[in-house]
């Protein structure tokens, strides 16, 4: 059990570092995220848990991490409309966005991987299998981060990117739920459509639910609690139905971040969406670098530099995950009619890998079906496709924003 004075200790240690790495990234114009997983490198076992034997309690991480994605994802929900995310477009996009990556990776797995670095319960093909399902899954978080930073969600190609990344997270751990079933000898049709089932009617119910009890709920305490002089009851509820709405998740085997997101969905047409943006924002800038840390804490560069064998393997996996995720997101994105700068920016949006990426290949390791080094590869490589597309996409949005600019000037001079 974590002491009072470690979990004070370190959090104390991880906000103060995470603003230094904010102002130091600010200085190239880049976002904060590039610096706080920079730094969980630097901070983990690839330096200075190298160096000095130095490591932060894994407990204390995964909770607080756990806890910024939820706030991180509660808040994207606010400024999202449900009804304009679970359209064709959006499940064609997320489609193609893990098609591609699937086949694409396990190709490269199954030819380039050299034996030695397949798990004890593994084998060839049960190793590119999990490594293809490594780069299905969008990291929501890291695209809906630079949304909210540049004031864009509630733009159309925001909400194409966040409704196929919900549809992609189902997607992807759907691909999840098939490969560990083959790693353990069978592959049960009827679990894989129950499964599909389940979140289907999780995402449906928790929306009619959230949108028509839920939130008229919230409202009532919160204006029943101003009368009183309570500010806060409202908010609270909130996050508890926000927390609720995770556990159910979880306990369904979809990711925690799919019922936060929806949570926030139901108080996004609500006049408490700007109270709850701000109280969730103030929480938010406290957890929410800690998330992006522990990303970096989990890369083991020692691992990849003792495989020399995979280092090409790793540059190649990169190019790969990157070029999969644009190419298959903007061909579906472009077949529904949105402009090429439009389409552009969903395929970079859709790009960066995260936390899902990384459940995959935790998985394939406690499977035994990769090797550490291999593991250590996959995760590196999560953390790259997760920073490089990060200027480019930023880049797409720019476009974006002259191209409207640009209709509003001619459609004004007509």
């Amino acid at each position: 059990m974590v002491e009072a004075a470690e979990a004070f200790r370190e959090l104390s240690f991880l906000l103060a570092i995470a603003v230094v790495s904010h102002f130091a990234v600010r200085r190239f114009r880049q976002s904060t995220l590039i610096g706080e997983i920079g730094l969980g490198i630097i901070l983990g076992p690839s330096v200075v848990g190298y160096l000095w034997n130095f490591q932060f309690d894994e407990t204390l991480i995964k909770l607080f991490a756990a806890l910024g994605s939820i706030f991180l994802l509660f808040l994207i929900g606010l400024e999202s409309d449900f009804r304009a995310i679970y359209t064709r477009k959006n499940v064609s996009v997320a489609f193609g966005g893990v098609l591609l990556p699937l086949v694409f990776g396990f190709l490269i797995a199954f030819f380039m991987v050299p034996g030695g670095n397949v798990g004890l319960n593994g084998n060839q093909f049960m190793m590119a299998m999990f490594v293809g399902a490594t780069l299905t899954a969008t990291s929501t978080a890291i695209a809906a981060s630079i949304l909210l930073e540049l004031r864009l969600m509630r733009d159309d190609v925001a909400q194409t990117i966040m409704g196929a990344a919900v549809v992609d997270d189902i997607l992807g751990l759907l691909v999840l739920s098939i490969v560990v079933g083959m790693s353990r000898g069978s592959v049960n049709v009827l679990d894989i459509a129950l499964l599909m089932a389940v979140a289907v009617a999780f995402i449906l119910i928790a929306i009619v639910v959230g949108v028509y009890f839920f939130s008229k709920i919230v409202v009532r305490i919160q204006i029943a609690g101003m009368r009183v002089g309570l500010k806060h009851g409202g908010f609270i509820i909130a996050l508890a139905i926000a927390f609720l709405y995770s556990f159910v998740a979880e306990v369904i085997g979809l990711s925690m971040i799919v019922g936060a997101f929806l949570a926030g969905t139901m108080f996004s047409s609500t006049p408490l969406r700007d109270d709850f943006t701000e109280g969730a924002g103030y929480l938010g800038a406290v957890f929410i670098p800690i998330f992006f840390i522990s990303l970096g804490l989990q890369v083991h560069l020692q691992d990849v530099a003792a495989a020399p064998t995979l280092l090409l393997f790793a540059v190649v996996l990169g190019a790969v995950a990157i070029a999969t995720k644009v190419v298959g997101c903007y061909v579906p994105a472009r077949l529904s009619k949105l402009t090429r700068h439009q389409a552009v920016a969903v395929g970079w949006g859709m790009t960066p890998r995260g936390e899902v990426g990384l459940i995959v290949a935790s998985t394939a390791l406690s499977a035994q079906v990769i090797g550490n080094a291999l593991f250590s590869v996959v995760v590196l490589v999560m953390i790259v496709v997760s920073i490089v597309p990060t200027p480019f996409f930023k880049k797409a949005l720019a476009a974006v924003a002259k191209e409207r600019e640009a209709e509003a000037s001619g459609a004004g001079s007509v």
